[in-house]
């Protein structure tokens, strides 16, 4: 097996590891773990797992683990080549390739836009923007993915992967802020537009899923997002549609592990630990509290960058009430404006969590009259559930459901 980290030619026959005009041999174990965490693409790895994969037929300490990754470090001349994430394990940080026929290497899995035939630099940059929007999610950041994505159509009207990500910014603005605009069905023809123009995108399948899902298309939705996943398993966004769809399922269990892949996959991304954060704080506190913590030192070190963060600010108020810490949330929230942005949804979680009943209603009732929709959440949000016996939320998601 022949592959490219950073740079350096791995030869799985000779364990040589080369650079230019520099040769480094690895060991048998750095040669297999690298190897590994090559499989892995990105995946963080749990230290438990890695010995067993490593060094399946003997037992070793942790030690063992610890100096064979500082080998590989020292010999391919780059520590921030494999990341340690405290007291879990460890992922490699860079893209795999592989060498093709040509010799001209080529991306492994994950790639899809960068497959495509239309492929086009600046609409490709217009949908990295769109998603930065939608995962930042403050004032007006849904329509400003939407006209991104429409931008990015301008360019690349035949690009399978730019029309699935039209479609999923539609459906996102759809779901959490439409303002009264009637734009599913939007969604659903730019999703069904990039499919007929690459049947086998996983994105494109990724998209259609998600809008027959909003249309409680089941079986079609579970079809989109199985073919995604299965080739493609490392887009935060694929993996982000299926978590949803499997949470509107009621299957919490899988939707957890997929939005912790999600948190895994994205390093400043606090959403995907936040939702499993939430999801797990019934079933499996531990659990939950270790995803809280987690998104919650994100979520403090975007305010260290920007104090004004809105995604940051609002995460941090429902963590921290999450972990008990109900005064600390409470007085952050005083802070925090989430008038006219759908984050306003977690601020309404945050204030159902500590006890501010009226004030969580008086949120989901703005939000509604935006066009917050997503009566599945109602039913996951562990803060919303504490809603469940006031009369005024049980006719809100009455109506909600009806619609």
């Amino acid at each position: 097996m022949k592959i490219i980290i950073d740079g350096w030619r791995i030869d799985s026959d000779t364990r040589q590891a080369t650079k230019e005009d520099v040769v480094a041999a690895l060991s048998p174990r750095a040669l297999r773990l690298l190897l590994v965490l090559a499989e892995a693409e990105g995946r963080v790895l749990q230290r438990g797992d890695l010995l067993d994969l490593v060094w399946p037929t003997v037992t070793v300490s942790d030690e063992s683990l610890s100096q064979v990754i500082s080998e590989l470090r020292r010999k391919l001349r780059n520590r921030g080549l494999i990341e340690t994430i405290a007291r879990t394990g460890y992922r490699l940080t860079v893209p795999v390739m592989r060498p093709v026929e040509s010799g001209v290497p080529a991306v492994s899995a994950g790639q899809d836009l960068k497959r495509d035939r239309d492929f086009n630099l600046e609409a490709h940059a217009l949908c990295l923007e769109a998603r930065s929007e939608m995962v930042r999610c403050g004032e007006g950041s849904l329509e400003r993915a939407e006209h991104l994505t429409a931008e990015a159509v301008e360019f690349a009207p035949d690009c399978a992967s730019v029309r699935a990500e039209r479609a999923i910014a539609l459906a996102r603005a759809h779901t959490y802020w439409s303002e009264g605009r009637h734009i599913l069905h939007a969604a659903c023809s730019e999703a069904e537009l990039a499919v007929s123009l690459d049947r086998s995108s996983p994105l494109a399948q990724s998209a259609l899923g998600y809008v027959h899902a909003l249309f409680g298309n089941w079986t079609a939705a579970e079809r989109g997002h199985a073919f995604a996943l299965s080739r493609n398993a490392r887009d935060p966004l694929i993996l982000h549609n299926a978590a949803w769809y499997l949470m509107s399922r009621g299957k919490w269990r899988a939707a957890l592990s997929y939005f912790e892949q999600v948190g895994d996959l994205e390093p400043h991304n606090i959403k995907g630990y936040l939702i499993a954060a939430q999801l797990s704080s019934s079933c499996d506190p531990s659990r939950s509290r270790r995803n809280a913590e987690r998104a919650l030192k994100r979520a403090r070190a975007r305010i260290e960058e920007d104090p004004t963060d809105p995604r940051a600010l609002t995460a941090a108020a429902v963590l921290m009430a999450l972990l008990g810490e109900r005064q600390a949330a409470f007085a952050s929230m005083e802070d925090i404006d989430v008038r006219g942005s759908s984050q306003a949804i977690y601020h309404a979680s945050a204030m159902a969590l500590i006890g501010e009943t009226d004030r969580a209603i008086l949120l989901l009732e703005e939000l509604f009259d935006h066009g917050w929709r997503d009566v599945f959440w109602l039913d996951a949000d562990p803060g919303l559930a504490t809603l469940t016996h006031d009369r005024r939320f049980r006719r809100m998601r009455q109506s909600l459901a009806a619609a």
